[in-house]
């Protein structure tokens, strides 16, 4: 299942998100490594990320982006929307 996330930054000083930068990084990097997440994004508002991943379901998502040293520090907080194809697409290639 293909999962669309919008992730947040907290407003809170830089200072706090510093030390975490070169663990998130990493971490991301491994969740890239493994196939699970396929393609990240820094938002252009400068206020977080947009991060396709590809996972069994919405909660298993849940689970391993709470892994994020940001995350866990509560100075990320992430939207999800599962999507499928575009129906329009699917059915004109079906007919």
């Amino acid at each position: 299942m293909k999962i669309i996330v919008i992730a947040t930054r907290a407003d809170r000083p830089a200072e706090e998100f510093q030390p975490l930068l070169g663990p998130e990084s990493k971490k991301a990097l491994s969740l890239m490594a493994e196939d699970f997440v396929r393609e990240i994004y820094s938002r252009g508002d400068g206020k977080g990320a947009v991060i396709v991943c590809e996972a069994a379901s919405e909660d298993e998502a849940r689970q391993r982006l709470s892994e994020l040293p940001l995350a866990q520090k509560n100075l990320l907080t992430f939207e999800f929307y599962p999507v499928a194809p575009y129906r329009g697409i699917v059915n004109a290639a079906n007919a």
